[in-house]
C-alpha cells in the first residue's frame, strides 16, 4: 500500500482581557510567545524570529496579522493529522494559561479556533499541504469540483458576514472571502479554491496548498477534509481522472450555491449544462476511490475512509437535522436553531426577516449609519423615513404572521447569536463546542484518534517529521542550532541535517558547504553563526547592508514580522533613515497596520534629504496611495512626482507591485490602474511614457520646486 503525507496549520485568534479592559495585543502575544520559548523543548525557526520547531515536528510561529500559528510535523493518515492538531490546541491553551499567569490578577487570555470576525472582517486560515507528483495544471481540475462541494462536511458553519439580517451558512469565511478568484497564488488577498503557490518543502515533490479549508472542531468533519483530499490527489497522481464528469460550469457561483444551502441539494450548473448536487458530486468521487481502494497506489486507511465518507453523505440526505450532532456546521445550526427559539424569534422566518431588513436598510441608502442595526431599527420604531416602502413591507409581513417588532427582535439579538458563533471554537473547558462534547450530546468522535497528550511532545511514528523531533528534543537547549522544514543546521559544528527528503526515516548529517555558508551568512540578532571566512560570529555584528538585504527576503516570503524587527533594527542604527522608513511602510501596509505605516511615511518624508534621489519619488508614490485611501485630491502629489522624476538617478528598481494587489480592496481600479503604472515609472524612466495615458497624469500642471 502507498503512504502518502498531508499536514495541516491553524491560525488562532487570541484575546486578553484585564480587571480594567482589554489588554493590548501586542502584550498578549509577547507573552505567550516568551511562554512558549520558556516551556516547550523547542529550536528556533531559521527564519521566523519569534518561532520554533518543536519535539513533536511542530512548528509554532507568528504569522502575517501578528497571531499565532501552529503547523503539525507531516502525516501519513488523517487520524495523526486530526490527534496532532487537537495536541497543537492543547500546546495552545497551556501556553495561553502560563502567560494569564503572568499577567495582573483577574486577567484572562483566550484563544479561538475561530474563522472569521465578524464585526472587523478579519480571516483566520487552517491550511493545508498535500504531498503530490502530478503537475498542478493537471491537478486543478480534479480537485476544484471537490473543494467547492466538500464544505457539506468540512465547513464550520456560521453567519453570512454580508447580510445585515441573520443568513446562516454552512461556511462565512469562504462566502466573504472567496469571491473572484478560482485559481491563484495569494494567500491573503483575492483567495481562490486552487492556490497555485509554488513553495513544495520537499526535493522531487509538489505541495497542494489549500486555503480554502476552515478550523474544525468535529472529529470526523476534520478527518473526511483532509482524507479525501489525499484520496483524489492519490487518483491523480497515478493518472486517473477523478474530476470527469462533475467539472462546474462556474466553481465560484458554484461553492456559494453550496455554502448558503443548509439542506445540501441546491442544483449546481455543470460544464455540460446538466445539474448536480454538491451530494451527487462528492458520490461520484467516493465511487470513484471505491473502485481502485485496493490499488497499489492507494493507503491502508483508504476504505475505512471511505466507509467513513459513505456515512456520513447518508447522513447528509436529511441535513440539516441528520447532522446535528455530528458535523460543525449541523452541531451549529442545531445550537443557533434553539437559541432562537428561547428568543421568540421564528427562524423558519429567517429569509422573509433578512428581506424586510435589507429593504429597510436600503430605503436609508446615504446616510453614514444605513447598514447599521441600530439605525435600521430606529427606522422601523419610526417608519417616517421609509413610508414609500411600508405599505408592501407590512403586507409581507402580515401575510407570514409577522410583527414589525419581530424583525426589530432579530437586530437586537443579532450580536448575540454572532458572539455564540465566536465561542463555538474557544480553546479550552469554556469553548462551547467542547462544553457540548464534555456533555456527551455529540457523536463526532473517532476513537484512533487518541493519545493526544502523548502526541504534545511526541513527533508522528514516520517520515521526516519523526526525524525531526527526535533531533529538536536532543539539541534543545543547544547553542546555534536553528530549524526549518527541510533541515536543522548546527552552526557551531558546521552541520546540517538534510530533511529534503519527505520520507527519509534516518539522520543524514553533512558538512556546511561553501554555498550553505553564504546562504546563511544573515544576520541572527540572537544567535551567533558561521561567518563566509569560517569563524564564529560572536562579537562582530552582521553589515547593516545584510541586515536589509534578509529583511527584503522576509518581505518576499510574507514573513512580515520579521522583516519589522530586522527594519527596526536598522533604523535604530540610523540606517539610511528615508529608504529604512520607506520600507518600513511597505512592510506595515502589507500587514494591514495603516496608523503605524502613516507615521513611518511622515519620518521618511522628514528626513529625505538625507536619502539617495530615488528614495523621494518613493516617498511621494506612498503619499499618493495613502491620498487615495483617504479619498484627497491627489494632484499636487503627482506634480510633486513629476518633478521629482526629472532629478538624477530618480528611478530604480523597486519591488511593490505585490502592496498594490494586497490594497485592491480598498481602491478603485482607475486607482490601482495608475498606482501600477506610477510603480513601474519609479522602477524604470523607461515606462514613464505609459502614464500620459492617465488624465491623472496627463492634468497635473509641474510647477517649479520651491
Amino acid at each position: 500500500m502507498a503512504e502518502l503525507m498531508f499536514g495541516v496549520e491553524t491560525e488562532y485568534a487570541i484575546a486578553g482581557m484585564s480587571l480594567s479592559g482589554e489588554i493590548d495585543r501586542g502584550e498578549v502575544i509577547r507573552r505567550l510567545m516568551d511562554a512558549a520559548s520558556r516551556e516547550l523543548t523547542q529550536l528556533p525557526d531559521l527564519h521566523a524570529s519569534r518561532g520554533m520547531f518543536l519535539s513533536n515536528a511542530a512548528r509554532l510561529y507568528l504569522d502575517c496579522g501578528n497571531h499565532p500559528e501552529y503547523a503539525i510535523g507531516e502525516c501519513t493518515s488523517p487520524a495523526e493529522v486530526v490527534r496532532y492538531t487537537e495536541a497543537g490546541h492543547r500546546t495552545l491553551a497551556a501556553l495561553a494559561s502560563s502567560a494569564e499567569s503572568n499577567c495582573p490578577p483577574g486577567s484572562e487570555i483566550t484563544l479561538f479556533r475561530s474563522n472569521i470576525s465578524y464585526s472587523e472582517g478579519t480571516t483566520w486560515g487552517a491550511h493545508e499541504s498535500y504531498l503530490h507528483r502530478r503537475p498542478q495544471e493537471a491537478l486543478q481540475p480534479h480537485i476544484i469540483p471537490h473543494f467547492a462541494t466538500r464544505l457539506i462536511y468540512s465547513s464550520a458553519g456560521g453567519f453570512n458576514p454580508l447580510s445585515r439580517g441573520l443568513e446562516f451558512t454552512l461556511s462565512p469565511r469562504l462566502i466573504a472571502h472567496f469571491k473572484h478568484v478560482v485559481a491563484g497564488h495569494s494567500t491573503t488577498d483575492e483567495r481562490a479554491i486552487f492556490n497555485t503557490r509554488q513553495e513544495p518543502l520537499s526535493e522531487n515533490y509538489h505541495r497542494l496548498h489549500s486555503i480554502c479549508g476552515e478550523s474544525l472542531c468535529s472529529n470526523i468533519s476534520a478527518y473526511l477534509k483532509v482524507a479525501t483530499t489525499a484520496l483524489i490527489c492519490a487518483m491523480a497522481d497515478a493518472g486517473l481522472e477523478p474530476g470527469n464528469g462533475v467539472q462546474l460550469a462556474d466553481p465560484l457561483a458554484a461553492m456559494r450555491a453550496v455554502a448558503l444551502d443548509v439542506t445540501c441539494k441546491a442544483p449546481l450548473l455543470m460544464a455540460d449544462g446538466s445539474h448536480k448536487t454538491a451530494l451527487e458530486i462528492q458520490r461520484h468521487y467516493l465511487a470513484q476511490i471505491e473502485a481502485h481502494i485496493g490499488a497499489p497506489f492507494m493507503p491502508a486507511w483508504g476504505a475505512e475512509t471511505c466507509q467513513r465518507w459513505k456515512e456520513v453523505l447518508d447522513m447528509l440526505d436529511g441535513a440539516p437535522c441528520g447532522v446535528r450532532q455530528t458535523l460543525d456546521w449541523g452541531i451549529k445550526f442545531a445550537l443557533m436553531e434553539n437559541h432562537a427559539k428561547s428568543r421568540g424569534i421564528r427562524w423558519d422566518e429567517l429569509d422573509c426577516i433578512n428581506w424586510v431588513i435589507e429593504k429597510v436598510a436600503a430605503s436609508l441608502s446615504g446616510r453614514k449609519d444605513s447598514g447599521q442595526s441600530k439605525a435600521i431599527e430606529r427606522a422601523i420604531k419610526s417608519r417616517r423615513s421609509m413610508r414609500k416602502e411600508v405599505a408592501s413591507l407590512e403586507q409581507l409581513l402580515q401575510s407570514r404572521d409577522l410583527e414589525w417588532e419581530d424583525v426589530r427582535t432579530l437586530l437586537s439579538c443579532r450580536e448575540k447569536f454572532l458572539e455564540l458563533d465566536w465561542k463555538f471554537g474557544q480553546i479550552g473547558p469554556n469553548g462551547i463546542f467542547q462544553m457540548l462534547d464534555a456533555a456527551g450530546v455529540l457523536n463526532h468522535r473517532i476513537s484512533e484518534i487518541d493519545n493526544i497528550d502523548l502526541a504534545m511532545t511526541e513527533p508522528p511514528s514516520s517520515g521526516r517529521a519523526h526525524v525531526r523531533g527526535t533531533v529538536v528534543r536532543r539539541l534543545s537547549g543547544t547553542a546555534n542550532v536553528q530549524c526549518d522544514w527541510q533541515r536543522i543546521v548546527n552552526f557551531g559544528a558546521s552541520q546540517v541535517l538534510d530533511l529534503s527528503d519527505p520520507f527519509t526515516h534516518e539522520e543524514s548529517w553533512h558538512s556546511l558547504s561553501r554555498a550553505e555558508i553564504r546562504e546563511f551568512n544573515m544576520p541572527r540578532t540572537r544567535l551567533g553563526f558561521i561567518t563566509s571566512e569560517g569563524e564564529s560570529e560572536g562579537a562582530r555584528r552582521p553589515s547593516p547592508y545584510s541586515l536589509r538585504q534578509q529583511a527584503f527576503t522576509c518581505y518576499e516570503n510574507g514573513n512580515y514580522i520579521c522583516a519589522v524587527e530586522l527594519l527596526r533594527e536598522l533604523l535604530q542604527g540610523q540606517f539610511e533613515l528615508p529608504s529604512s522608513h520607506c520600507h518600513l511602510v511597505r512592510v506595515l501596509l502589507m500587514m494591514d497596520m495603516q496608523d503605524e505605516a502613516r507615521l513611518e511615511l511622515n519620518l521618511a518624508w522628514e528626513t529625505r534629504e538625507e536619502g539617495p534621489t530615488y528614495v523621494l519619488p518613493r516617498v511621494l508614490f506612498l503619499q499618493c496611495l495613502f491620498a487615495m485611501l483617504d479619498h484627497v485630491e491627489i494632484a499636487g502629489i503627482v506634480r510633486q512626482i513629476r518633478e521629482a522624476f526629472e532629478l538624477p538617478d530618480a528611478h530604480l528598481d523597486w519591488t511593490v507591485r505585490p502592496l498594490i494587489d494586497h490594497m485592491r480592496r480598498h481602491l478603485s481600479d482607475a486607482d490601482c490602474q495608475f498606482l501600477a503604472a506610477l510603480a513601474d515609472a519609479v522602477s524604470d524612466r523607461g515606462s514613464m511614457p505609459d502614464l500620459d495615458e492617465f488624465p491623472q497624469w496627463r492634468e497635473a500642471v509641474v510647477y517649479p520646486l520651491v
